[in-house]
């Protein structure tokens, strides 16, 4: 089942600014005067002052689960040489009234590297998962930073002959994993390279050593399936797959990130795996479709659970759900403790597409080109299917469910653009949301923000509102920003960039927390 990504308006190289903390105006006022001040209310406060991006390559924002403290977003000072000025700005304190400057000696907006690449830089992404950030200073070197840090941290040495390419932090804790990939490959055609694993508070730096060495793919297969893949299945741990030549079967294995040599085998010959979210199974498709489960960490006894397996997915709460080659949709409630107990729950399915927090599944019965679907949705405790939308007009990216799982945003592909939808998945009704929109997500389960009026000339748009009333409706729309370039949000609060071409330029915050 594929990752889910909002979609982000297009973004361009300009020239760079300084920072200030003033506020801006950018429309009529909206909603009544908030109780947390300038940053509650119309377009929220500046934070810094100046031509920017958010981070383009992932998440911008901290957004570690159960974590407690300030949570922080990335920017880019954006130049017209294509290398950027890369800060990081405590939403939190924004949020909270603190005045940010964006200058020496500010703590809650740090510059943490000058003349970084970004935004298509090719395996060199720029991005936090959970907590942790990872960038590339302006000679390619790959650095981490996390909220407490004064600046960021070496994570490895560049090779003399080679590249460090694709570091990616866990989700959860400090654990990150980079390739070394060389320059001149031992066997033409055959992508290898070392796979390098530490963590962010590591005591030493560089914080990275490596663990093993991997075939990411060969010519044949580099464009279509992957020989490597690598996950942190838990807080402490990395798992990571490969073969150990091109005609060998992909091996499965287990190592603590704090301890090198503790790296083991779990299976091998499969083709897809994963852990339950509660870090209790294994599960994983062999190359004869069959989905099996095992006790995690040891796999000490393997479970067959379904056959002709052609898609899977796992739910928050450890469910399964998966599609077979026969396009049956079928769930499995408790794949460990009755993985005889199966629901049938449709049939006719040929894409598996995201499911939610409340265990409900978005799958699709025809596909068109890869990009647009029908959408239909059930629930994994057997409750009859919802038809959404039957044409087969909806792009998968704008699907996104709210925080409680129980309602599903979606776009239907126009003449011209696309026009967004609420459905509630208790009662299966939908409500329209906007026309010709090309930004559509949540801020909490009760504010729907999306854009529209999109200028290609600028690549911007404009930024608005809704909120769900009690009773399930939707007042009317309301006004946050012109001139929008990018935007992202963490929790109830919406991060964006002006790209109006005047002194509005720049990052504002704007919070609805209550």
């Amino acid at each position: 089942m594929r990752g889910h990504f909002l979609p982000v308006l297009a973004v361009s190289a300009l020239a760079l600014g300084c920072g200030d903390s003033e506020r801006r105006d950018p429309g009529t006022p909206s909603t009544p005067a908030s109780p947390l001040g300038p940053v509650g209310e119309r377009g929220g406060v500046r934070v810094f002052s100046g031509k920017a991006v958010l981070l383009p390559d992932g998440s911008p924002c901290t957004h570690e689960a159960g974590a407690e403290g300030d949570r922080w977003c990335g920017f880019l000072a954006v130049s017209s040489t294509g290398r950027d000025d890369l800060y990081v700005v405590n939403v939190s304190a924004v949020v909270a009234g603190a005045t940010i400057t964006c200058s020496d000696g500010d703590p809650n907006c740090l510059l943490l590297a000058q003349e970084v690449i970004a935004n298509g830089n090719v395996s060199r992404w720029i991005y936090f998962s959970g907590d942790t950030l990872v960038y590339y200073d302006a000679t390619l070197t790959p650095r981490v930073w996390r909220p407490g840090m004064d600046a960021g941290r070496l994570l490895a040495e560049l090779p003399e002959s080679g590249e460090i390419i694709s570091c990616a932090p866990a989700a959860r804790g400090t654990a990150i994993a980079c390739l070394e990939l060389p320059d001149d490959p031992e066997e033409v055609g055959v992508f290898a390279a070392a796979l390098y694993v530490g963590t962010a508070d590591g005591e030493n730096e560089p914080l990275l050593a490596p663990i093993d060495n991997v075939i990411l793919g060969t010519n044949s297969t580099f464009s279509g399936v992957k020989r490597f893949y690598s996950s942190f299945p838990t807080d402490g741990y990395i798992a990571w797959s490969s073969p150990e030549d091109t005609e060998s079967p992909d091996i499965l294995k287990l190592a603590r990130v704090d301890d090198l040599d503790s790296t083991v085998t779990v299976t091998s010959d499969i083709q897809a795996w994963g852990v339950s979210p509660d870090a209790t199974q294994w599960h994983w498709v062999t190359p004869y479709g069959m989905l099996q489960t095992a006790p995690f960490p040891d796999a000490a006894e393997t479970t067959d659970l379904l056959s002709d397996v052609h898609d899977y997915g796992v739910s928050d709460a450890g469910s399964l759900v998966a599609t077979t080659t026969a396009a049956d949709l079928l769930s499995i409630p408790d794949p460990m403790g009755a993985p005889e107990e199966q629901l049938l729950l449709d049939q006719g399915v040929q894409e598996l597409l995201a499911l939610s927090a409340a265990g409900y599944v978005t799958y699709a019965k025809h596909v068109f080109n890869k990009k647009t679907y029908d959408l239909f949705v059930s629930n994994l405790d057997g409750r009859a299917a919802c038809t959404v939308e039957e044409t087969v007009k909806v792009p998968y990216s704008s699907l996104s469910f709210s925080n409680g799982g129980e309602a599903l945003l979606w776009a239907r592909g126009t003449p011209n653009g696309y026009s967004a939808f609420l459905t509630d998945l208790t009662s299966c009704s939908s409500a329209p949301v906007g026309e010709n929109v090309d930004v559509l997500g949540w801020l909490d389960d009760r504010t729907i923000v999306f854009a529209d009026e999109y200028d290609g000339a600028t690549g911007t748009s404009t930024m608005r509102f809704r909120r769900i009333t009690s009773g399930g409706g939707l007042e009317r729309p309301g006004l946050i920003a012109e001139h929008v370039s990018t935007n992202a949000t963490t929790g109830s609060t919406l991060l964006y960039t002006v790209k109006a071409g005047d002194e509005t330029d720049g990052v504002y915050v704007r919070t609805f927390e209550p």
